[in-house]
C-alpha cells in the first residue's frame, strides 16, 4: 500500500510543469490578462484591473496594498464592479480571508466624478438579489459587547454609504472613526479599525479607478485623478517589481566552522565547530538568524516535539513529526509493543520494519533541505546522527534548535502559543511488515 501511495505521488509529481526561467511581474500576469487571456475593456469576458490603496491594520500602521477588479460591466446609468482585497491582516489566514465587495458606481447626467455616488455596495448578494456578487472574508466574532459579526456590521455600517457621492466621501478621516453625519462609531463596537476602514479606502480607491472610464473624459477633476491613481499604480508595480527581484538569502552550510564549543565536558578549551557537528551549538541557523530563512518553498521546517507539546506552542507553519514516538527507541527492534522505525543507537540505527528506511524518507526526503527544531536542539541532534547513518546528504539538514530559544520578541508573531485543542495521542503505525526481534 505505502509503495502504491509512493508511486502515484511520483507520477504526479513528473506531470507538474517545470518551473519558469523567471518570476512573472504583477504586470506582467495583468498585462496577459487583459490581452491573451481575452479579458478586459472589450473582450468577450471582463474588465481584469489591479488597484493599489493604502491598507490601515489594528495599530494603525499603513502599507501599499494591491486590490483586484475581476469584474466591470457598463449599465445605462452606473458602473457595476467587484474588487478583491484583503482586510485584516493580524490574524492567520484561518481567520480572515480575501472579501469581494460587490460595488455599483453611477455615471451622473452631470459627467462630473463628484456628483458619482454608490449606488449598491455590498458583500453578498448584488442589487438584483439573483447573484452572489460579494464575500465577507473578515474575522467574523461572535456578538458581545465590544464586537460585531457581519451582519451588524451590514445592517449598521454598510448603508451609511448607499447613495453618498464621491464629494462626500473622498475627505472622510480613515485612521480612527470615521468623522462624518450620520456615520456610526464603529469602532466602538468592532475594537478596531481594519474592517471599517479599509471599506472605506476600498471605496475610495474604486472611484479612483471609476474616473478612468471614459465616461468622464470631459471632467477635468476625473482627469487629474486618473493621473494620481496611474502614478500611484506606477508606484505599485515598482514596489512588487523591486519585491520580485529580491533574492532569497543563500543558505549558509549547516555547521558554522567559526563557532567553538567544549568537546568534553572536563575540557578547559573549546575546539572548532566541524562537519559533523550536529548540536545546537555549532548550527549556522539559529534563533538569531532563521527569520532570514523563513518561508522558502525549497525548505521543510519540521518540529520533532509530541503533538501535545507542538499544541501548546509551536513556531507557524512548522509541521509536527514526533521523534521519541515515532521515529526512535532504543528498544524498538526488541520490543514489539512500540511502534518507532528505528531501534539501536542513533549512530548505528536497527531497522524495525522493512519498510522503516522507505517511511523516513517520506517524512524527512533526501532532495529537500530541511529545519529541524525541538525543545532544546536535542532530539534534533540525536535525528541527524540517525539520518546520517542512513545516508542523508547533512549538507541539506540544520538543527535550529528548540522552541526554548524562541522566546524573543522578534519571534512573538509567529509563535503560536494559544493551545485551540487538548491531545492525548496514541502513536503507531499499521499495516508495516516487522522485522524478527534479534534472539
Amino acid at each position: 500500500m505505502l509503495k502504491r501511495m509512493l508511486v502515484c505521488l511520483m507520477c504526479a509529481l513528473l506531470l507538474m510543469p517545470a518551473a519558469h526561467a523567471a518570476e512573472l511581474s504583477l504586470g506582467d500576469v495583468n498585462d496577459f490578462l487583459n490581452g491573451t487571456a481575452k479579458l478586459g475593456e472589450g473582450s468577450k469576458a471582463n474588465q481584469v484591473a489591479v488597484i493599489p490603496f493604502n491598507h490601515i491594520d489594528g495599530p494603525k500602521e499603513e502599507d501599499l496594498f494591491y486590490a483586484f477588479v475581476p469584474f466591470k460591466y457598463v449599465a445605462r446609468s452606473y458602473i457595476k464592479y467587484q474588487v478583491t482585497f484583503i482586510s485584516c491582516t493580524c490574524r492567520s489566514a484561518d481567520v480572515n480571508v480575501w472579501s469581494t465587495a460587490y460595488l455599483e458606481l453611477t455615471t451622473p447626467s452631470s459627467g462630473k466624478l463628484d456628483d458619482a455616488a454608490i449606488r449598491t455596495i455590498s458583500f453578498d448578494a448584488d442589487s438584483t438579489g439573483h447573484y452572489l456578487g460579494g464575500f465577507w472574508g473578515d474575522s467574523n466574532p461572535p456578538p458581545t459587547a465590544a464586537t460585531a459579526t457581519y451582519e451588524r456590521f451590514k445592517a449598521e455600517w454598510l448603508p451609511f454609504y448607499t447613495g453618498k457621492t464621491y464629494a462626500e466621501l473622498k475627505a472622510l478621516n480613515t485612521i480612527d472613526d470615521i468623522t462624518a453625519e450620520g456615520a456610526p462609531d464603529v469602532d466602538t463596537w468592532t475594537g478596531a479599525t481594519v474592517s471599517s476602514n479599509n471599506v472605506l479606502r476600498i471605496i475610495q480607491a474604486m472611484f479612483a479607478y471609476h474616473a478612468t472610464d471614459s465616461f468622464f473624459d470631459a471632467d477635468p477633476d476625473a482627469v487629474a485623478l486618473r493621473e494620481v491613481f496611474a502614478a500611484r499604480q506606477t508606484v505599485a508595480a515598482s514596489a512588487a517589481a523591486a519585491a520580485g527581484t529580491t533574492a532569497q538569502a543563500e543558505l549558509p552550510p549547516p555547521v558554522d566552522t567559526t563557532k567553538t564549543y567544549l568537546a568534553n565536558k572536563d575540557d578547559t578549551q573549546e575546539t572548532f565547530c566541524e562537519p559533523g557537528n550536529f548540536g545546537p551549538t555549532c548550527s549556522a541557523i539559529n534563533n538569531t538568524n532563521l527569520r532570514e530563512y523563513l518561508g522558502r518553498t525549497d525548505v521543510m521546517y519540521i518540529d520533532l516535539r509530541d503533538y501535545a507539546d507542538y499544541a501548546k506552542k509551536h513556531l507557524r507553519n512548522f509541521e509536527c513529526v514526533p521523534y521519541f514516538a515515532l521515529i526512535f527507541n532504543a528498544e524498538a527492534c526488541n520490543d514489539a509493543s512500540l511502534p518507532q522505525l528505528y531501534g539501536g543507537t542513533v549512530d548505528a540505527p536497527i531497522p524495525v520494519y522493512v519498510e522503516s528506511d522507505e517511511l523516513l524518507e517520506a517524512l524527512f526526503p533526501k532532495n529537500k533541505v530541511i529545519f529541524l527544531m525541538c525543545q532544546s536542539g536535542g532530539r534534533v541532534n540525536q535525528l541527524m546522527k540517525l539520518l546520517n547513518a542512513r545516508g542523508w546528504d547533512m549538507s541539506k539538514v540544520y538543527n535550529i534548535g528548540g522552541m526554548a530559544q524562541y522566546a524573543g520578541a522578534e519571534y512573538r508573531d509567529i509563535v503560536t502559543d494559544t493551545p485551540e485543542i487538548a491531545i492525548n495521542a496514541t502513536y503507531s503505525f499499521d499495516g508495516l511488515t516487522r522485522i524478527a526481534p534479534a534472539q
